[in-house]
């Protein structure tokens, strides 16, 4: 059966409250918005809009207005939703919106009108709607994290400043805050880069009157978060406010909302990379990272030193030896150590009992993982939780 794109583009303006605009074959074919002005803003930025090749893509102008674009049944059709502004636009940007598009700056007042009835959403949430709407079109599964970083962007673990990359607004909600925190404390790459990808919730709260202050200063916070944790975590404290210092300063710099964004996540990215080397050792061996990777894969059992060294392909001695040279820990501690970060993250992030964490960990009783968590952390996992 096929798809009723007029019904699409209207059921979609009257869900999100945002323009849409139906294209076939190349040609506009209908806006869809109980609020119109004219010259409409969106067809102004078509060339730019229309450039990316993509099923599914954004646009932002020089005045923080973003823009999505989808393509359907092999291009023949085309949505473009927007504009959409990042906060409430006030009678400044509506002036600074008029100049740029060479129309009377008298006209402001119409202009405001005009996104007082089209809501404001942050560039990830509204991100999050073209993934969602982009499934339904042409049944791809992507997130914002694919839409906002791409693979050229992605920091790998030897970069010292990496160029642009980021947002995730982590200061949603303080759960989140906190999820992110403890990822970063703990090193877990893979679970930042998942926490990217996750749905909006909620969203920041104002620190500035507009997006680009806002943002500059939503990477500052988070920066000094990030820093604290990565301290705590095992980063070494000249190194972690050294990279602090680096990305704020990078951040004053950049004239770019989607700049800044990116920056924000290489920037999470980087400290958790880095809290993760830093709990591999100081050389970082693959051979650590090998034992890093199969405990935590194989978290909620007991893990044995043979096992181990059955799953590297290796000798049981061997790797013991090398292993402590290389860390300074034997491997059966290593483990138990990276256990016991997991049983604070649950303590920290979740409201599991100490009992329920221990079964979850492999413990064969609860007074067994309080005994190791009291040598580890020198305290009960009760007074921790406290605490």
């Amino acid at each position: 059966m096929g798809i009723d794109y007029e019904y699409l583009a209207a059921s979609l303006s009257s869900l999100a409250g945002l323009p849409v605009r139906l294209y076939r074959d190349g040609e506009f074919a209908g806006l869809y918005h109980h609020t119109k002005f004219k010259p409409d803003l969106a067809i102004l930025e078509e060339e730019h809009i229309f450039a990316n090749p993509g099923n599914v893509s954004y646009y932002m102008d020089e005045n923080f207005l973003y823009y999505g674009l989808f393509r359907a049944e092999r291009r023949a059709v085309a949505l473009i939703i927007g504009p959409v502004a990042h906060s409430p636009v006030n009678h400044t940007l509506a002036v600074r919106i008029l100049r740029a598009m060479g129309e009377n700056i008298g006209r402001a007042g119409e202009l405001t009108d005009y996104f007082s009835a089209i809501p404001a959403y942050p560039l990830r949430n509204f991100l999050q709607i073209l993934c969602t709407v982009n499934y339904f079109l042409n049944g791809e599964k992507l997130d914002v994290g694919q839409l906002l970083l791409t693979e050229e962007e992605m920091p790998s673990a030897q970069e010292a400043i990496p160029p642009e990359r980021g947002e995730q607004e982590i200061h949603n909600t303080l759960a989140l805050e906190e999820q992110m925190l403890a990822c970063v404390e703990h090193g877990r790459v893979d679970e930042i880069q998942q926490l990217f990808q996750r749905p909006v919730e909620g969203r920041a709260g104002t620190l500035a009157a507009d997006a680009l202050r806002q943002q500059k200063n939503l990477l500052i916070c988070t920066a000094t978060l990030v820093t604290r944790a990565a301290i705590r975590g095992g980063l070494d404290r000249e190194t972690a406010f050294a990279l602090s210092d680096s990305y704020i300063q990078k951040a004053e710099l950049l004239t770019g909302y989607v700049e800044l964004t990116r920056l924000n996540a290489r920037m999470v990215l980087d400290f958790t990379r880095r809290v993760e080397l830093a709990k591999c050792g100081v050389h970082g061996s693959a051979r650590v990272r090998a034992v890093r990777d199969y405990a935590l894969d194989h978290i909620s059992r007991p893990v044995t030193t043979e096992e181990l060294a059955q799953a590297l392909g290796t000798n049981r001695t061997y790797l013991c030896r090398m292993f402590r040279e290389e860390t300074g820990e034997t491997v059966q501690d290593y483990v138990t150590g990276l256990k016991m970060d997991e049983a604070k993250r649950l303590l920290d992030m979740t409201s599991k009992t100490a009992a329920e964490i221990g079964s979850y960990l492999g413990y064969s009783s609860q007074s067994h993982f309080q005994r190791v968590f009291k040598k580890a952390v020198g305290m009960t996992p009760g007074e921790y939780r406290k605490g």
